[in-house]
């Protein structure tokens, strides 16, 4: 089942004695966990009857899984980092493997297992074969749109305040989608909006934490425009931001060939939906690329493309330093920005 699945039954009062949580969406991961302890643990009590075993063996596992909960109905036994369940050859992993797979289907029925496996579990491997099967298993993509703006209003919501989906759209674009960061971003923008109950899409743009690609982003309209100072300053922004010159080349590599992408559909008279869908960016992106592209014709922004392309292999080969490339590569790009 997938987490949303997860939470309905938890809320209908369904507890299964062993989970297997999986995928990317840590935040929500522990989320998930926090709330199985509100769920199953008695105010007060937790630390005694939780336990977190982190890279444990079979014998540590099931021995916590015997012990008796004090004064409740459950015990919550959370696994963590466990080499069973990710690739690679795990300490006595054939024996451990064996016993655990056993046990998954005996686990006593005042015990909570859950394994906290992450996005590294590795589906060939016996155990996360066996927990797959079970009811239990549980599986935490990362957000889609719809969710993903949902869950930032939810945690607007006890500060008292909303975004529209304009904003919501702005700051995942802006700040990215991690949950774990966005939930520290929310906080931020509550704070500055003060009485006002509206965080608006200035408010992100304004004290939103800028990801590398934004900035890139932002680079390249300075690059479109013809704007050098603004274009180095940001470069310098990156730089001290701790990127390096070769991942801030491929940003730029990868922005460009959006364009380049964008003038096709653009020749096709693609819809902006359909561009924002094939590019993988929220609408209003499409709108600053489509500035950024200006009337530039395809061939054109493949050229672009294969300087962006010609600069890395420099850099690889040898044939030029980082620093020295990519603000060469940076001033023939303006020098080309009409076309």
């Amino acid at each position: 089942m997938n987490q949303w699945a997860f939470f309905e039954e938890l809320k209908s009062g369904t507890v299964r004695n062993v989970y297997l949580f999986y995928g990317p969406e840590a935040f929500i991961r522990r989320s998930a966990i926090a709330a199985l302890e509100k769920k199953i643990l008695f105010p007060g009590l937790e630390s005694m009857n939780k336990t977190v075993l982190s890279g444990a063996g079979a014998q540590a596992i099931i021995e916590s899984c015997e012990t008796l909960p004090m004064m409740s109905d459950y015990r919550l036994i959370v696994v963590t980092d466990c080499g069973l369940l990710s690739s690679g050859k795990a300490k006595d992993e054939a024996q451990d493997s064996q016993a655990l797979t056993g046990y998954v289907n005996r686990v006593p029925p005042t015990t909570c297992l859950v394994f906290d496996a992450g996005d590294a579990i590795d589906k060939r491997k016996a155990l996360p074969k066996a927990l797959l099967k079970l009811p239990g298993a549980v599986s935490f993509d990362a957000l889609d749109d719809a969710h993903l703006f949902r869950w930032m209003n939810q945690q607007l919501r006890p500060l008292g305040k909303r975004m529209s989906r304009e904003a919501c759209e702005t700051l995942a674009f802006v700040s990215g989608r991690d949950l774990t960061l966005l939930s520290g971003e929310l906080m931020k923008l509550a704070a500055y909006a003060g009485e006002r109950e509206d965080v608006t899409g200035e408010d992100v743009e304004a004290v939103a934490t800028h990801t590398a690609e934004c900035t890139v982003f932002s680079m390249v309209d300075a690059i479109s425009a013809g704007k050098a100072q603004e274009a180095f300053s940001l470069l310098n922004v990156l730089l001290c931001a701790g990127e390096a010159r070769i991942g801030i080349l491929a940003m730029i590599t990868r922005h460009y060939r959006q364009m380049m992408h964008l003038c096709a559909m653009r020749d096709e008279r693609a819809a902006q939906g359909q561009m924002a869908k094939a590019l993988g960016v929220p609408p209003f992106a499409v709108t600053r690329l489509l500035r950024q592209t200006g009337r530039a014709t395809f061939e054109q922004m493949k050229e672009r493309v294969e300087l962006c392309v010609q600069t890395d292999y420099d850099i690889k080969r040898g044939a030029m330093r980082e620093d020295a490339a990519l603000e060469r590569l940076m001033l023939l790009l303006m020098e080309r920005r009409e076309g």
